[in-house]
């Protein structure tokens, strides 16, 4: 497997659980503003990391999806669901949110260009994507409260998708640490073994 990355990207999640998974992997760093070159795009014609190519050669995209993917692939590994309907929900339910809620909410805050052509309306743009931010944080750590993992009793591919995010919010200008329940999931992954040689692999720290 070779997985396309950038440092600090979403695509950290899936590079974390290779680690966990400790089968042989390859990385493929991908330059940031450079997911629109010819050379990315033969890859993911959507210009965007992760990107997943399998041993047959099949490319595996978006990052929620390789997750799921992963787990589903490495059945030893318990980083997916319990079998019961009731932990499928709540695995598809926090993995939805990450990705519909959580992930977009910080696209203006990062990249305000995207939305406004007025460089002197950036403040504004980041001021209102901050507000959507913290509604999603705040919701994230009251469902933290007296957890150490999102959910069952164990890691599962939905934890490092969260460490992500967490890494994201430090950027804030509200301190992370006002979210101690997060805060507290942030610190013990940053503890974690294949966290520290995922981060070290893409030369970065928190």
């Amino acid at each position: 497997m070779k997985l396309f990355y950038m440092p600090g990207a979403c695509s950290l999640a899936p590079h974390i659980v290779l680690e966990w998974i400790g089968k042989p992997f390859e990385l493929d760093r991908v330059e940031r503003g450079k997911t629109r070159e010819p050379e990315f795009l033969a890859v993911n014609p959507v210009g965007k990391v992760p990107a997943l190519i399998e041993e047959d050669g099949r490319v595996l995209t978006e990052a929620e999806a390789i997750l799921l993917y992963l787990a589903e692939k490495f059945p030893d590994d318990h980083l997916g669901a319990s079998p019961t309907l009731e932990a499928q929900y709540e695995m598809h339910k926090w993995m939805s949110y990450l990705t519909g809620d959580v992930h977009p909410a910080f696209y203006p805050y990062f990249l305000p260009q995207r939305y406004i052509t007025d460089e002197h309306q950036y403040p504004a743009v980041r001021e209102a994507a901050y507000k959507q931010i913290d509604a999603c944080f705040q919701l994230l750590d009251h469902h933290m409260r007296d957890r150490t993992y999102m959910v069952e009793k164990r890691r599962t591919v939905l934890d490092p998708y969260l460490f992500v995010f967490c890494c994201w919010g430090k950027s804030l200008s509200k301190p992370f640490t006002d979210y101690p329940n997060l805060h507290r999931f942030l610190m013990q992954m940053a503890d974690d073994a294949g966290v520290q040689r995922a981060m070290q692999a893409q030369r970065i720290t928190l």
